[in-house]
């Protein structure tokens, strides 16, 4: 009963991010998930340095920090 309801919160979560940013950390993950942590961290760095620079990135920020809901736009 606690799982069903942990994973229906996680669920609600990654549904509230930018699809755009979720598919750029999936696609971080599945690079990298076999791979040594030396070289899981040099696969992963520059996509987690593109994931801040997009604009739904910079948004979620602003948005975290104006403590109002985030406007995703897809980019």
């Amino acid at each position: 009963e606690e799982l069903d309801a942990a994973v229906d919160e996680f669920v609600l979560a990654i549904l509230r991010s930018s699809p755009a940013v979720v598919a750029l950390g999936k696609q971080a993950f599945y690079s990298q998930v076999d791979a040594d942590q030396h070289t899981a961290y040099s696969q992963t760095e520059p996509l987690m340095v593109k994931n801040a620079l997009m604009e739904d990135a910079q948004e979620g920020m602003e948005a975290f920090l104006q403590k109002r809901p985030p406007r995703w736009g897809g980019r």
